[in-house]
């Protein structure tokens, strides 16, 4: 027996067995005969190519065992791998490595085991060919041997298979890459030229398919003047030459049309550096010649439009160099090339703002952000300043480095000059005066607004303003502004402003946008003027409004004032949303009234009104029928309060109606319900006891008969769930049906197939049926089609339009479930209970058919008696 050795590295070893691909695949022939190969030669029932994977062993091949795969713990094998090359167990009681394991002491009691490793070429061991027997045995040295001999046979059929696994790999991706290559037209030749592999790309790019090219010489695609200077020729003679020929010319489409391609021509040589064809590499480069071409040409027009534009233009590196100014620039100021380097360009500022502009235009280099200022400019042919607002922006390559800049300085003096006219006149204004920019952003607030806000030009501007604006009207502000400033529009809105001490007031805030001779706008002038005391009387007025409407509706009622002297009527607006009237259709007299009383109620109403008007009562109540929009009579509760003058004499009464429709309602329905209610507790009570007497009846195990029992209870009251959700009017078919298999539609839902129109069925209906397809599937869960693993049960309905009157059929049919070789030679309680419940509660017909490949039920029944909702008497 060779001395065990302990795993190196478990890790590198599950890697080397992964890189061969062997795990869960199929039984290949070749390692059939291994095994079987081992079995004969060693004289043993078992024999296995056997794999040691991560915490289990794959049999790729097995002789006697039957199985693929057997968990690792108890495995030989993990032993074996542990050794040089081979495990030895004549006997395994007598070896204290497997005396005590289960295979040995148990089933199947395994005695004898040999096994040659699997091992890499890197030495790591994945498997064993082995052989096992129930009986001790000893092998000769010669079928130890071969038992190794077959260990590197298989060995070499798994290496043999990785190799060609790798080259096939190697094969797809170097085919994917070429067909990939779309933008590229690779081509290969022979010595001659004549093409041997045409790409994707090349179809693409050229036009001819492959099958059209190979075998042609590639001078199809060179233009005629290239042919007639033999450049393909002389391509192939510098690849042959130099090892590559690159060029960049014009070639011809399989259409006839013309582009320009960048390409390379290479010489394929084989392993002996024998040269066996050519290479060539093409890429469509027309449009990048014609770009090219348009950004010089557009060089040269930006350029000229440079030189003559009126504007001050300029450029600097990413450092802020100025590096040009156009002839403008030097015109302007008197400066010459060298006088603008550096900073030199700062030198024309006025003294008072040449640190703020330098700050500004350091910042900017700084941040890499966008630069503008405005900037007073030295004018050389006076010596005056002039105002320009100056801008640069950064310019960026493809990966997003700044590279330079460009920018312009426009002159602004005679504008700069209006907005200093605009100043002062906005700072003699009551009102808060303000600028905003295109973008939204503020440049200017006049000095009302600094002394309501305490705030300082530095915190307000350009969006420090909204600080200020009350919390509760800041998101509302900003949506109406954007809305205004995205449409163009005046902006017009009501928000609260904090007063330097804290306070809140209302500010009306209106804006118009101002634009220049094209229509474009070129900023907001606005306005907040304090509302908050007209705000303040607006809102008592409207809280007074809201008392008085909400006191005319506080009980909900149709409020009347009828003035007896006129016989005129003023309604208030219930009467049009209680009754469903328009305005123009509510008369103003008590006529009106009166006469959409109901006939039957109206000689009453009159005389009891008048009891009170005529009388010394104040006070006056009835109840009656009043005619709605509609055509329909509303239930009114009515009551009045008459007004007398100081001799008694009714001159108005005040009253309210009340639409006490829903209330009748509710009571009648009150009523019908706890009628109905009585009826179904009795006819429940009764199925209950039919349920418990057929139970009961014969029963001889009491477990049995209490889970029968309460099954049926349940499929009850799942009937009577659906029921109390209709009201104990019309339940759907299709619900009372699955709350009946529900227990069974929840395990096994693909093997009850159910189908058919909807149909609503009455309350007993409903209970009928829901007990007898409990009885079915729970028959069919005990003996029939659900009681193994691939019955079906198809359930299906209809209604059927024949003769005078429509009939409901179900049927419920087995299949694939045990069959049924004897017919029952007696009914049980099932039968008799789909019979009572379904038969006498509905008048239906109940037939059950014993086929031989299941049970088939057939209920029928008239459609009416399956909807007729039952009346009392009928209970």
């Amino acid at each position: 027996m060779e001395q065990a050795k302990p795993l190196m590295d478990e890790g590198a070893r599950l890697q080397a067995l992964t890189s061969y691909g062997i795990l869960d695949t199929p039984r290949e022939a070749d390692f059939d005969g291994i095994a079987e190969l081992a079995a004969e030669i060693c004289g043993t029932p078992i024999a296995v190519v056997n794999l040691i994977g991560d915490g289990r062993q794959f049999f790729k091949a097995e002789v006697g065992l039957g199985v693929r795969e057997t968990p690792l713990e108890t495995s030989f094998c993990r032993q074996a791998i542990l050794q040089e090359d081979f495990l030895y167990v004549p006997d395994a009681t007598n070896d204290a490595r497997f005396k005590s394991n289960p295979l040995v002491t148990g089933e199947p009691g395994l005695r004898f085991y040999a096994g040659a490793l699997l091992k890499t070429p890197e030495g790591h061991p994945i498997g064993t060919v082995c052989v096992l027997d129930t009986q001790p045995r000893t092998l000769t040295d010669r079928q130890q041997k071969t038992l190794k001999h077959l260990a590197r046979q298989a060995m070499a059929q798994l290496e043999l298979r990785r190799t060609a696994r790798i080259q096939q790999a190697e094969k797809e991706l170097q085919d994917r890459i070429l067909e990939s290559a779309t933008d590229y037209a690779i081509i290969a030749m022979d010595r001659s030229g004549r093409v041997t592999r045409w790409n994707a790309g090349a179809e693409h790019i050229l036009g001819w398919r492959e099958d059209e090219m190979l075998g042609e010489l590639t001078h199809r695609f060179f233009t005629p003047e290239d042919l007639a200077t033999k450049q393909p020729e002389i391509e192939m003679g510098t690849a042959l030459e130099h090892g590559s020929a690159p060029d960049e010319r014009w070639h011809v489409r399989k259409s006839g049309e013309r582009f320009w391609a960048s390409g390379e021509m290479m010489t394929l040589k084989a392993e002996t550096g024998e040269i066996q064809g050519f290479l060539k590499i093409l890429r469509d480069r027309t449009q990048q010649r014609e770009d090219a071409a348009e950004r010089s040409a557009a060089e040269l027009r930006f350029r000229s439009l440079v030189e003559v534009s009126p504007q001050v233009v300029w450029f600097g590196d990413a450092a802020g160099n100025i590096t040009y100014c156009n002839p403008t620039w030097y015109e302007y100021t008197g400066l010459t090339p060298g006088d603008t380097s550096g900073t030199g360009w700062a030198s024309v500022i006025h003294p008072d703002h040449r640190e703020r502009v330098l700050g500004v235009w350091m910042h900017a280099v700084a941040t890499e952000g966008h630069y503008e200022v405005e900037i007073p400019f030295r004018r050389a042919s006076d010596g005056q300043y002039r105002w320009f607002l100056a801008r640069g922006k950064p310019i960026r390559n493809a990966a997003g480095v700044l590279e330079s800049w460009i920018g312009i300085a426009v002159d602004i003096h005679e504008r700069k000059q209006a907005e200093q006219r605009f100043e002062a006149l906005t700072e003699l204004a009551p009102s808060i005066i303000w600028f905003g920019n295109p973008d939204g952003s503020l440049s200017y607030l006049n000095n009302r607004w600094y002394e309501y806000t305490g705030q300082t030009p530095e915190q307000a501007l350009p969006l420090g303003w909204g600080e200020v604006i009350h919390p509760d009207d800041l998101s509302g502000l900003l949506k109406v502004w954007e809305d205004a400033r995205t449409r163009e529009v005046l902006y017009d809105t009501e928000a609260r402003l904090r007063r330097h001490d804290g306070a809140y007031r209302w500010f009306l805030i209106r804006a118009e946008p101002l634009r220049d001779e094209g229509g474009k706008v070129v900023g907001w002038l606005g306005s907040d003027s304090d509302i908050h005391d007209r705000r303040d009387a607006e809102q008592a007025l409207r809280e007074t409004e809201e008392r008085y409407r909400l006191a005319s509706r506080a009980t909900n009622d149709a409020i009347w004032d009828w003035d007896f002297a006129s016989d005129h009527i003023r309604w208030n607006e219930a009467v049009q949303t209680l009754f469903g009237y328009a305005a123009d259709e509510v008369g103003p007299s008590g006529s009106w009234w009166k006469s959409h009383i109901h006939p039957d109620d109206r000689e009453r109403v009159k005389t009891s009104i008048y009891a009170v008007i005529d009388g010394c009562t104040d006070h006056w109540i009835d109840e009656y029928r009043f005619l709605r929009a509609d055509g329909s009579y509303a239930d009114i509760f009515d009551r009045g309060y008459v007004l007398r003058d100081t001799e008694g004499k009714a001159v108005r009464m005040i009253g309210a109606m009340l639409d006490i429709t829903e209330r009748k309602r509710a009571e009648e329905h009150q009523r019908l319900l706890t009628g109905e209610l009585q009826h179904r507790v009795k006819n429940t009570l009764a199925m209950v006891q039919a349920i418990a007497s057929q139970t009961l009846r014969g029963a001889t195990d009491i477990n049995e008969v209490r889970e029968a029992f309460a099954a049926r209870l349940i499929s009850l009251g799942r009937a009577h769930d659906i029921l109390t959700q209709a009201s104990w009017t019309a339940a759907p078919i299709v619900e009372v049906i699955e709350g009946a298999l529900s227990v069974h539609r929840q395990s096994e839902p693909s093997r009850l197939r159910i189908s058919g129109p909807n149909v609503l069925l009455a309350a007993r209906a409903a209970l009928a049926l829901a007990l007898a397809l409990h009885e079915l599937a729970t028959n069919a869960a005990k003996y029939g089609a659900l009681s193994n693993e691939s019955g079906v049960v198809e359930l299906r309905w209809h209604v059927v339009h024949e003769g005078d009157a429509p009939r409901f059929c179900l049927t419920w049919s087995e299949h694939g479930g045990p069959p049924i070789l004897i017919q029952p030679t007696r009914r049980g309680f099932g039968s008799r209970l789909i019979e009572r419940s379904f038969a006498a509660e509905v008048g239906g017909e109940v037939k059950l058919t014993y086929a031989p490949t299941g049970l088939v039920c057939r209920l029928e029944a008239p459609l009416a008696s399956m909807q007729e909702q039952r009346s009392e008497v009928a209970a």
